[in-house]
């Protein structure tokens, strides 16, 4: 039995012996706090429903994780190595280094009696989850006349969804997130690269909401969406008459729309080379001149620019100026593709799922193959493709559970080829398990290797090449 620090008496302890696991794990499965328990390695060995909500990891995929290393970095200051320097419980007020959320854990150190470590036990408690209690002494003005709760404040996720609003805790997003945040700071242009359906236009919007200017507003453009003869009144605004049809009261641009914010242009590469040339002198000067117009306009209006197209090329084939992609590249930053961080496809999908069970007013759940399926698929969409999957899914499925008939076609002909795969590999194993049991019977009863390849009808060489195979290694 694991000893701690508190000691109970025989007749307790013996009554302790005759709860079932079942009543101990109700308590567990029901806490409101985050309980994770690992082995002295950091090998998760249990994580509470809490925990797995928090970090939108199915149990499965939790009870294979190391806490130390895949979270290792992602709190200040660390508790695990302090709490077994000092054998005993460390309290701990932690911030996320990633997001500025807080929360309190409490690490304890079990050991064996003799002495040796065998377990740690993590009790994690958000801030978020506890600064708007549903009674509270110091506001009595929470219930109605009737005793009901005015408002209830709905789930953990829901309350930490302001400081948490990008869905993910693999970490190559982590060290992405982290870079931007450093780069928010300044006002240096940041250029986003990325495939389509990463979530660029998301990570643009971190940016703003971690830099100096997250109070002013963040305007977003898709330089694609908008013809070629509108997007220089778009960005830049116009005067009163400015072309036929232009409103008599003119129009303000979205680059003055965004003074003191972030305007985040995605799409760059579809600009045309004449709004290329007026955005440069933007940038250079912060300073433009609307359509139509004769006097400049200054602003202070930060930068934000994305493409999934390769703006090199686009240099070398003269579509897109040199002197502008050396503008807006202070800082670049691809945005890693979904298959090139698998840990974060369920916990999207588990975000969109329930996002869209309110949304239909529905309680569904994945089912463990189709937790598989998602996982392994490449999403050459990424989360744009993954988003509608889930939303289809939810929408054409029957019954609680999401069964893996209702995966869409590209993905249930992606698992199905996968399933044929993982056969093949089950049957070469079965026929070098058979070979080996073969040769290691053989081996045992002939003394000598002629009589065994004999015996066999193989040539010696063959015989000799086999056991050292599968006996000599």
């Amino acid at each position: 039995m694991l000893k701690n620090e508190m000691n109970h008496s025989p007749e307790y302890s013996d009554y302790l012996k005759t709860l079932s696991s079942e009543f101990f794990l109700d308590i567990l499965e029901n806490s409101f706090i985050e309980v994770t328990v690992t082995d002295k390695d950091g090998n998760v060995l249990y994580a509470n429903p809490a925990c797995l909500e928090y970090h939108g990891i199915s149990a499965e995929k939790m009870w294979k994780l190391n806490f130390l290393t895949s979270f290792q970095g992602f709190w200040t200051p660390p508790s695990t190595a302090t709490a077994i320097e000092k054998k005993r419980t460390i309290i701990s007020r932690q911030r996320s280094i990633l997001t500025d959320e807080e929360h309190i854990t409490i690490t304890t150190p079990l050991y064996n009696s003799d002495h040796e470590l065998v377990m740690l036990v993590y009790n994690t408690l958000k801030r978020e989850s506890f600064v708007e209690f549903d009674l509270d002494y110091l506001n009595q003005e929470k219930t109605d006349a009737t005793g009901e709760l005015k408002d209830k404040k709905g789930s953990r996720e829901e309350r930490t969804k302001a400081s948490n609003n990008i869905v993910g805790r693999s970490y190559i997003l982590y060290q992405t997130l982290h870079k931007l945040k450093k780069a928010a700071k300044s006002d240096i242009p940041i250029l986003l690269l990325g495939e389509s359906g990463v979530g660029k236009s998301l990570i643009a919007k971190f940016i703003h909401d971690c830099s100096p200017r997250k109070s002013s507003p963040f305007i977003s453009i898709n330089c694609a969406s908008i013809p070629d003869n509108l997007i220089e009144s778009e960005l830049f605004g116009y005067v009163p008459y400015a072309f036929t049809g232009a409103s008599p009261k003119g129009k303000k641009g979205l680059v003055e729309m965004a003074n003191h914010g972030t305007l985040f242009l995605d799409e760059i590469g579809e600009l045309q080379p004449n709004i290329q040339v007026k955005l440069l002198d933007f940038l250079e000067n912060q300073r433009f001149t609307s359509v139509g117009g004769l006097e400049s306009k200054t602003v202070n209006t930060r930068i934000i620019t994305a493409t999934n197209k390769n703006l090199t090329e686009l240099v070398a084939k003269n579509t897109f100026r040199e002197d502008l992609y050396w503008r807006i590249n202070g800082i670049t930053q691809t945005v890693p593709s979904l298959r090139e961080r698998r840990d974060d496809i369920f916990p999207i999908a588990q975000y969109y799922l329930k996002e869209y069970n309110k949304k239909y007013k529905q309680n569904k759940v994945f089912s463990n193959p189709v937790i598989e399926a998602l996982i392994q698929y490449d999403w050459p969409g990424n989360v744009r493709q993954l988003k509608n999957a889930v939303e289809q899914m939810a929408v054409m499925s029957l019954g609680s559970v999401i069964g893996i008939d209702k995966l869409p076609e590209q993905v249930a002909a992606f698992a199905t080829k996968e399933s044929i795969h993982k056969k093949k590999i089950i049957f070469d194993d079965l026929v070098e398990n058979y070979k080996r049991g073969i040769i290691e019977d053989y081996y045992e009863i002939y003394d000598n290797m002629s009589d065994l390849a004999d015996s066999l009808g193989l040539s010696q060489t063959t015989a000799y090449r086999l056991v050292n195979k599968y006996i000599k290694k």
